[in-house]
């Protein structure tokens, strides 16, 4: 191949090695004992099952995660790019819908009342300051709780239902990443 000619894209992702491939990194977020808040962590383990069965780009890191803020701030650092996958609380949508949402969408939080608990857009924009190699491209895949608040180590049953859908959004967006 000469040096003006651009690679056919791979006819599978068996056709890519690791070194070619974007640093790709999935964090599952939520609290285990706490219903649909452990929908994120579902998600991740649901993902990670699928990349070593094959699907998707290979070299992808999957990470369950029960942190936010600072500690967040460094799991996404020296990453090309990553995904979130949490429960949300939107208004007027249903318990269990897949949205997929950027940083820029969640705004800022006016209610920090800890260090740790910096919201997404301050801690990237904090690693950026203080020099990390932070992602270029950060995407949420969002499930929409029922309950967030409720001990418990199941999800409710709506959320559940949403596992699979959830698992093939971020599937697919690794595939355009």
């Amino acid at each position: 191949m000469s040096w003006w000619t651009r690679p056919a894209p791979p006819t599978s992702w068996s056709d890519v090695s690791e070194s070619d491939a974007a640093r790709l990194r999935v964090i599952g977020l939520g609290n285990g004992i706490l219903t649909d808040d452990a929908v994120g962590l579902h998600v991740a383990r649901a993902v990670r099952r699928q990349l070593e069965q094959g699907a998707g780009p290979p070299g992808v890191d999957v990470v369950e995660a029960e942190v936010g803020g600072f500690a967040l701030m460094e799991l996404m650092a020296g990453w090309d790019a990553v995904v979130l996958v949490d429960a949300v609380q939107l208004e007027g949508v249903a318990a269990g819908s897949v949205v997929a949402l950027e940083p820029s969408d969640l705004g800022v939080s006016l209610r920090l009342l800890a260090p740790h608990e910096i919201d997404l857009v301050t801690a990237l924009a904090v690693g950026d300051r203080l020099g990390y190699p932070m992602p270029r491209r950060v995407h949420i895949i969002g499930i929409q709780g029922a309950d967030l608040s409720t001990f418990g180590e199941e999800l409710t049953p709506q959320v559940q239902a949403a596992v699979p859908r959830a698992e093939q959004a971020v599937l697919r967006l690794l595939g355009q990443l």
